[in-house]
C-alpha cells in the first residue's frame, strides 16, 4: 500500500493517477484545486482504508498543537473514531494541501445543485471534528474513573517483571527449596545430587532474562558453604555442621554445577539482536526544507514535484542563475536532507554549463530516460563535479 518512503502505491494509475500533490497548489486556479481536491478523495478510497490513513490524523495534531495526552487519547479510540473522510483529509494537509482556496465558494456557487453558506476550510472541519471527539472520550474516561472509583477497585496491577518473577519463585525455586528439604540436602551423608534446573526452566518457558533471581539463590548457598568450609563465619559453621567437610565441598560442587547449568541456558536462550535497519523518512518530510523554484519564465520550464525526488535512481537540474545543468546518477535511491541530496555517486554525476538552455531544456522535459542521456551525451561542454545542494534558483527538472 505505501513505499518505502511513505507514499500510496498506484498499481492502477492509468485510470486513477499518482497520490494528489500538492506542489504550487497555491498558485491553481479554483478549478484546478477544487477537481484535484476532489480526486483526492476518490484516489484514497480506491486504494487506503481507515486503519491507513489513521497515523496521518496523529501526525496532523502532532504538527497543529496539540498535547501528547491528547493525541494518545484518540490514538487509544482507533481508526473508526471518526470518519474515513476526515483522515483523507488529514494525508492531505501533511502533504501540502492548501486548507481552502479564495475562489473555492465562487466555484461551489458556479456548480448546480451545490449551496454553500461560506467557503469551506479543510483545516477547521478538521479541527472541530477532533476538538469533538476529544470532549466526548474525556466525558467516558471521567465516567469509567468514577464508576471504578465507585466499585472501590484497589485491585493492583502486576507489571510484567512481577508477573515473571511469581512465576520463577512459584515454579523454579520452588523445585530447589523441595530440593534442600527432601533429597538429603539436611542429612548428615556425603553424597547430595543437584537437580535438572535446565529442564524445569524449559517446562516452564522461563526467559534468560528471569535468571537472575536464581543466580542470586544459588550464590546465597554457595557463599554460605564456602564460608562453613574456610571456617570464615560462625552462624555458617555451626549452620553446616550436620555434615563432614567432604560433605560440604559435595554440595558445593552441586551448586557449582546448578550455576553452570544457568549459564548454558543463558547463553543458548539469548536472542542475537538484528542490525538495525535504517528507517527511511517519508518524502514530505525529507523534501520540507528542500529549497527550489518553482518555475522559470525565462526558458519556459517548471519543477517537477520535490515529492518525487526521495527513491529515484536519476535527478536532472538546472540552475537558472549560471546556466548549470546537473545530472545525479545513484546506484540505490537518493535521499534529501534539509536542502541537498544525498546518496548519490560522486564518480558518475556531473555538471556542466549549457549554452543554448533554451533549445536543450525542452528536450529533457520531454524525452525518454535514454533520450534524454542521448541528448546530454552529445553536449560538448565541459563537464564538472556536482555538490548536490539545491538553491532557490534550481529547477528540478526531471526524476527518473
Amino acid at each position: 500500500m505505501f513505499d518505502r518512503y511513505g507514499r500510496v502505491t498506484a498499481p492502477d494509475y492509468k485510470y486513477t493517477g499518482e497520490e494528489p500533490k500538492w506542489t504550487g497548489a497555491e498558485s491553481w486556479t479554483a478549478e484546478k484545486f477544487m477537481r484535484e481536491r476532489a480526486r483526492m478523495f476518490n484516489f484514497y478510497n480506491y486504494y487506503c482504508s481507515s486503519k491507513d490513513l489513521f497515523d496521518d490524523l496523529l501526525l496532523w495534531m502532532k504538527n497543529n498543537t496539540y498535547t501528547k495526552d491528547q493525541i494518545k487519547q484518540v490514538k487509544a479510540e482507533g481508526e473508526r473514531c471518526v470518519g474515513f473522510a476526515y483522515l483523507k483529509i488529514a494525508r492531505s494537509l501533511n502533504n501540502g494541501m492548501p486548507a481552502t482556496h479564495e475562489g473555492a465558494m465562487e466555484y461551489n456557487e458556479s456548480k448546480p445543485g451545490i449551496s454553500v453558506a461560506e467557503a469551506h476550510d479543510d483545516y477547521q472541519y478538521l479541527k472541530t471534528a477532533v476538538d469533538s471527539l476529544l470532549t466526548r472520550t474525556a466525558v467516558k474516561i471521567a465516567a469509567e474513573a468514577k464508576a471504578k472509583e465507585e466499585e472501590g477497585d484497589d485491585v493492583k496491577t502486576l507489571s510484567p517483571l512481577e508477573r515473571l518473577s511469581n512465576k520463577i519463585n512459584a515454579t523454579v525455586i520452588t523445585e530447589l527449596e523441595i530440593m534442600i528439604d527432601e533429597n538429603g540436602w539436611t542429612e548428615s551423608q556425603t553424597k547430595v545430587d543437584p537437580i535438572n534446573l535446565i529442564g524445569i526452566l524449559k517446562a516452564n518457558s522461563i526467559p534468560a532474562k528471569g535468571l537472575k533471581e536464581v543466580y542470586d539463590w544459588l550464590k546465597r548457598y554457595e557463599d554460605s558453604l564456602q564460608a562453613a568450609l574456610d571456617k570464615d563465619n560462625e552462624f555458617d559453621i555451626e549452620g553446616w555442621a550436620f555434615t563432614s567437610k567432604p560433605g560440604i565441598k559435595n554440595r558445593l560442587k552441586a551448586i557449582k554445577d546448578m550455576t553452570s547449568q544457568l549459564d548454558r541456558f543463558s547463553a543458548s536462550n539469548k536472542k542475537v539482536r538484528a542490525p538495525r535497519k535504517k528507517k527511511v523518512k517519508a518524502a514530505s518530510a525529507q523534501v520540507a526544507k528542500l529549497q527550489f523554484k518553482q518555475s522559470d519564465d525565462d526558458y519556459g520550464v517548471q519543477s517537477v514535484s520535490p515529492l518525487n525526488v526521495p527513491g529515484a535512481n536519476r535527478v536532472i537540474v538546472f540552475n537558472t542563475k549560471y546556466r548549470k545543468l546537473g545530472v545525479y546518477f545513484a546506484d540505490s535511491p537518493i535521499e534529501v536532507k534539509g536542502t541537498a541530496l544525498k546518496n548519490w555517486d560522486e564518480e558518475k554525476s556531473f555538471s556542466m554549463t549549457l549554452r543554448k538552455p533554451e533549445e536543450i531544456l525542452p528536450l529533457l522535459v520531454d524525452k525518454t530516460e535514454k533520450q534524454i542521456m542521448k541528448v546530454i551525451d552529445a553536449l560538448t561542454t565541459k563537464r564538472g563535479k556536482v555538490n548536490g545542494r539545491m538553491n532557490k534558483d534550481t529547477i528540478l527538472l526531471r526524476t527518473l
